[in-house]
């Protein structure tokens, strides 16, 4: 019922956004603010949001102004926004609608009243109104680099010009952009396993100070330290600071045995016990097929991120050094009834390279998450066991009838055969 409720409140949204203001010209008691909402329970909310609201009692007008604006019924939504090239919009809607999804939502809205002159006022509603427009509204979401924060920044900075000075002296020390996403994803571990997957080295360079402001947080710090340049003084750039709403500070945590680390060390000692209990018997390879199947596939998705899409965060993707397509190469050898002698070196190859980005993993250009170590001893383990179970005769099977196989059918004088 709340999913509901909450889908025909954005399809309020989406109505709303698609209508531009016309021109107003702002009273001197009008307000522009910074909404930052906090970091919510579910993983799409994990960040945290920003929007600005523009208040005058004399129009009357309350509008929130959202760049996070996006459909789900665009054609293709998910694959375009695999690929990087989904568009998000700004949208416009009366201050009420936010009440209502927040009574939804249950989320915490915090609002910074800026000190804007009556001019500069006028200059932001004049922008945003400008980028309200068919032709403008649009752009192409980055996480990182261009996204509902990063918009409000380069608004700001546009508008109010060279005397706005957003100061960055909360940033106590360099961090790259995974270290700072990670912060937020305490409470989403194989959230963060996946993200840790899929993005590659560009994010793990260390952030300029201007960077931060991709999140919401740090977008409402540096308003907060930010000052304007009047007349030779410096003015605040936050006049007021209030909570809109107070949701709950609940945070939700997941149990020791949920943890991506534990299980992924739970399948290595799985496949142990397994090895243990069946080293007398005939080779079984289903196992290793479905195992090698998963990794190849998972493979095939970090490589179409980095070479098939525009984000710029999936390239120079190291995983691809343990999870790649070629384990899809490894399962078709599995599939051959006669493994041979190429399979043997083949699979040899690769219990070393595991073994070896083992004993390089502090070196490697990328921070790669610890979670996966399991994951990676468990590939060189299995290869290794799968070089050591192709037994010499199926490799000669492949190589050709030996000297005495070649005349095994020829006949022996003085027998009938």
């Amino acid at each position: 019922m709340k999913k509901a409720r909450l889908s025909c409140l954005y399809c309020w949204f989406l109505l709303l956004s698609i209508t531009p203001l016309s021109a107003q010209r702002l009273s001197e008691q009008s307000q522009v603010s910074l909404l930052t909402y906090a970091p919510g329970q579910e993983l799409y909310a994990a960040f945290g949001h920003s929007a600005i609201r523009i208040t005058d009692p004399t129009q009357p007008l309350d509008k929130v102004y959202n760049y996070g604006m996006f459909s789900f019924h665009e054609p293709g939504f998910y694959l375009k926004f695999a690929a990087g090239r989904l568009n998000y919009w700004l949208g416009a809607y009366d201050f009420q609608y936010l009440e209502q999804e927040q009574r939804l939502r249950d989320m915490t809205v915090r609002e910074q009243v800026l000190h804007l002159s009556a001019e500069e006022k006028q200059r932001l509603f004049d922008f945003l109104n400008q980028n309200l427009q068919p032709e403008n509204r649009f752009y192409l979401y980055d996480f990182f680099f261009d996204n509902c924060a990063t918009r409000i920044r380069d608004a700001a900075q546009t508008t109010l010009g060279p005397s706005l000075q957003l100061d960055t002296v909360f940033v106590v020390k360099h961090q790259t952009f995974r270290e700072l996403i990670h912060a937020y994803l305490a409470s989403h571990p194989w959230a963060a396993v996946g993200i840790d997957l899929a993005l590659g080295a560009p994010i793990d360079r260390v952030m300029l100070p201007k960077e931060y402001l991709f999140l919401p947080d740090y977008l409402a710090a540096a308003f907060q330290q930010g000052s304007l340049e009047r007349d030779q003084k410096k003015w605040p750039l936050v006049s007021e600071n209030k909570i809109l709403f107070q949701g709950k500070s609940t945070v939700a945590t997941t149990p020791a045995y949920g943890q991506p680390l534990w299980i992924f060390y739970g399948l290595v000692i799985v496949f142990l016990l397994w090895t243990f209990a069946t080293r007398r018997r005939k080779m079984i390879y289903w196992p290793d097929i479905i195992l090698l199947s998963i990794y190849g596939i998972m493979g095939l998705v970090l490589f179409l991120l980095w070479f098939a899409t525009n984000h710029q965060a999936t390239q120079d993707n190291y995983n691809l050094l343990w999870l790649h397509p070629l384990h899809l190469l490894s399962v078709y050898l599995l599939a051959q009834k006669h493994k041979g002698l190429f399979t043997k070196i083949y699979f040899l190859a690769h219990g070393f390279l595991y073994l070896g980005l083992l004993a390089f993993w502090e070196v490697i250009p990328q921070a790669l998450n610890p979670a996966c170590l399991p994951l990676i001893v468990l590939l060189g383990f299995r290869y290794f066991y799968l070089y050591t179970t192709i037994h010499p005769f199926e490799v000669e099977a492949l190589a050709g009838p030996t000297e005495t196989q070649t005349f095994s059918n020829e006949k022996v004088p003085g027998s009938p055969y």
